[in-house]
């Protein structure tokens, strides 16, 4: 008997449970949007009524957020600061360069043509060693050498030093005209020299 009654009000107690949960779903079904819900109860003498309400943010997970905020601001300063210090390079060829560039290249070109002639190798003339390398002259925006490097060397130790002590004779260059100077703040450019059996030099392509 007493078994029989334990049954019983265990079935009760489980079916109004389950009554409680499938109206509490039904109810959260038509809230949508609302995330992190608390049951509130109610009790009265007459019936038992179910109320939701937004959880709290968690401390510990506020902080976490707070924190990863702050972490990707600064990454994001570091990054901006970064590109601002960084220099602006350009590089160009006869062929790829617009019309300023072009016109600074003209420039460029006639004097490193001068000052090659006039300091050309002796050991090269004597010797009448000729022959072609690719270089590649990074200038800056007050027109001074930054960096000089031998893309194609001509295979001569003696024509790629003189290349190298030209470029020293011949800077510093002219600034860069505004028209390039507010977009460029270090302009490469790429030519070949011809060192021609012994008596001349040309840069060109």
């Amino acid at each position: 008997m007493h078994r029989d009654r334990f049954g019983y009000t265990l079935f009760l107690s489980i079916s109004f449970h389950l009554i409680i949960l499938i109206g509490l779903s039904l109810e959260i079904s038509k809230r949508k949007g609302v995330n992190h819900t608390n049951l509130i109860s109610y009790p009265t003498e007459e019936n038992f009524t179910v109320q939701l309400k937004n959880l709290p943010l968690q401390i510990d997970n506020r902080l976490n957020l707070d924190f990863m905020i702050a972490e990707l601001k600064k990454k994001m300063i570091a990054r901006n600061q970064d590109t601002r210090l960084r220099p602006r390079r350009s590089t160009i060829t006869t062929v790829s360069a617009h019309r300023e560039q072009a016109l600074y290249l003209e420039k460029w070109q006639e004097r490193i043509e001068d000052v090659g002639n006039l300091h050309y190798p002796e050991e090269a003339r004597k010797n009448k060693i000729f022959g072609s390398l690719r270089v590649l002259v990074a200038i800056r925006v007050d027109g001074h050498v930054e960096n000089f490097r031998i893309m194609e060397s001509s295979g001569s130790p003696v024509l790629d030093a003189a290349a190298e002590r030209i470029i020293r004779l011949a800077a510093p260059f002219d600034p860069f005209p505004e028209e390039i100077s507010l977009e460029t703040d270090i302009l490469e450019i790429v030519r070949t020299w011809r060192f021609h059996e012994g008596i001349s030099l040309k840069a060109f392509k």
